[in-house]
């Protein structure tokens, strides 16, 4: 199966809306979420020094980390991460598919598996940043965050039986960066 004309149509809306998720996200200011520092929102999330790193590094953009900001500035910026890496994962693991003509079927089945659940998590994660940009933290954002997290996951159980995928340790850091924006998204109520 050639999934190159499925990534094209995926990659651009996916873009679209990770660009227009990221226009002024500094300023974003939802009714009823809490005010903080970024230091305040790692530690708040992070029950790891590895966790707290990570978090640290995905909210490394945010202007001012010193001073107090909306959550919401924050969990956005942690799903726009997810997203990009899972949009870089979806690229490679298409590449193995179409550009290796030595994968094993079984190896070909994961990575064709792992472009179909990627296509489900980016639109979970795509419905997580339509709603953090509307200020909407019920109507399903918590269930489209876990929707995201576990299309990751069923990609993690399908490479994990690969000997030597390279496409694992790309999933793994992509399953800790839905997980962290998650728990950013939970600073918000969810």
């Amino acid at each position: 199966m050639n999934t190159i004309p499925f990534l094209s149509p995926l990659l651009v809306a996916v873009s679209l809306i990770v660009a227009g998720a990221g226009a002024g996200d500094e300023a974003t200011t939802c009714p009823g979420a809490p005010s903080m520092t970024v230091e305040s929102a790692c530690r708040n999330v992070s029950h790891t020094q590895a966790m707290y790193d990570a978090c640290k590094g995905a909210l490394a953009g945010v202007p001012n980390p010193m001073s107090d900001h909306d959550a919401t500035v924050y969990a956005l910026a942690a799903a726009r991460g997810a997203m990009a890496s899972a949009d870089a994962t979806v690229v490679v693991a298409n590449e193995r598919v179409t550009y290796n003509g030595s994968l094993s079927g079984e190896e070909k089945g994961a990575y064709e598996g792992c472009v179909e659940a990627y296509a489900a998590a980016e639109h979970a994660m795509g419905a997580v940043l339509n709603k953090l940009g509307a200020c909407s933290f019920g109507g399903g954002l918590a269930d489209d965050y876990m929707s995201g997290l576990l299309a990751v996951e069923s990609c993690r159980d399908r490479v994990i039986k690969l000997p030597a995928s390279p496409l694992y340790a790309m999933v793994l850091v992509d399953r800790n960066k839905v997980g962290l924006a998650l728990f950013l998204g939970k600073l918000l109520g969810i």
